[in-house]
């Protein structure tokens, strides 16, 4: 009975409609609260996705599917990687309350890029950043320009806020 009745909520909830709010206004005027993520039940797995800003829905899902997270030059010929420019966009247009939100994400490559964004736009409270990051167990493969590694989040993390200097 209670199986059935979860599963009844469930699937009520993927057929509500999700209206997109313009993009154009602030999200602090768009909602009375906080921005918080939006679960979206479309699928077989729940996505986090914030309530009406696209911009980084996509910056975070392009950054999620990369294999690995890379630096700002890759390779032997040293060129600039597209996954470190959009960590940078991502860095740009996100507030430290998003930047926050995202140290929550599913994907262990925008969590570590998050807390690299939250390191640098306000490097005094970094250490609080890296408590609440999520999943610190989580495998994450590197490229820092032509040597790519695996290991886990918290190591790379770690290595990047604390052992190097701003």
């Amino acid at each position: 009975m209670h199986r059935s009745l979860f599963f009844l909520m469930l699937f009520l909830a993927s057929c509500q409609e999700v209206k997109e709010v313009p993009p154009d206004i602030p999200c602090h005027l768009r909602y009375p609260h906080t921005c918080k993520p939006l679960v979206v039940l479309e699928g077989t797995k729940p996505e986090v996705k914030f309530l009406g800003n696209q911009q980084l829905n996509t910056l975070t899902h392009y950054l999620a599917m990369q294999e690995q997270v890379e630096s700002q030059q890759v390779g032997f010929s040293g060129s600039f990687s597209e996954v470190y420019q959009a960590y940078e966009a991502l860095q740009q247009q996100a507030s430290l309350e998003e930047l926050a939100l995202l140290l929550r994400h599913p994907s262990p490559n925008v969590r570590y890029y998050a807390l690299l964004g939250l390191s640098e736009k306000d490097p005094k409270n970094k250490i609080p950043y890296y408590q609440q990051l999520a999943g610190k167990y989580d495998t994450l493969n590197t490229l820092d320009g032509c040597v790519g590694s695996s290991g886990q989040l918290w190591e790379f993390t770690r290595y990047q806020i604390f052992d190097l200097s701003y």
